[in-house]
């Protein structure tokens, strides 16, 4: 069965915009490669800001969904979901469709200057989120003293992805799982 019009635009707006970023990939170029007629375009998608947002929504829900499968299960231990977080970083670093992480980059896209408000707030909200899923599992690790501990987190995230991402070698994750379980041994 062939996919609908609407996920044939999804899905190669997302091959696209992982590959090309979002600025260097044009509306001409999804159109052309998902094989939709420009009109059937728009009807789901009245602008790049709305296709945008649906990307974010969905990169979102792949990250979330990655996450909770390696770092969810309330019956782990704390600081084996804790340290999940990095076994889902590896696991995302090793497929061949990895090209950095879309909010990072959407950062120097859409950051506060932005034209497009409605996308920086996704990349905020997504960034909060992930936060705050660390903040929890750091919560049940180090009770008395988590939250000087969730940046730190935050940075052995965000830099394991930036390296992954220059290097093209996911074992970045294993070094700061290894980095994260000492911070958080103290």
């Amino acid at each position: 069965m062939s996919e609908a019009p609407r996920e044939k635009i999804l899905s190669t707006a997302l091959r696209l915009f992982n590959q090309q970023g979002a600025h260097a990939t044009g509306i001409d170029q999804i159109i052309a490669e998902s094989g939709v007629a420009k009109r059937t375009f728009y009807r789901y998608f009245p602008s790049k800001v709305d296709l945008l947002a649906e990307y974010f929504r969905q990169r979102h829900d792949i990250w979330f969904s990655r996450l909770t499968r390696y770092a969810g299960d309330p019956q782990a231990a704390p600081l084996d979901r804790l340290l999940g977080v990095f076994d889902a970083l590896e696991e995302w670093f090793s497929e061949p469709d990895f090209f950095g992480c879309p909010f990072i980059r959407g950062l120097s896209d859409f950051g506060p200057e932005s034209q497009a408000p409605e996308l920086t707030e996704r990349i905020r909200e997504h960034f909060a989120r992930t936060e705050g899923f660390v903040e929890e599992l750091l919560k049940k690790v180090r009770p008395r003293d988590y939250k000087k501990f969730v940046p730190q987190m935050m940075s052995l995230i965000s830099g394991a992805t930036i390296i992954a991402h220059a290097t093209r070698d996911p074992s970045i994750a294993r070094v700061n799982k290894e980095m994260a379980r000492k911070l958080v041994a103290g």
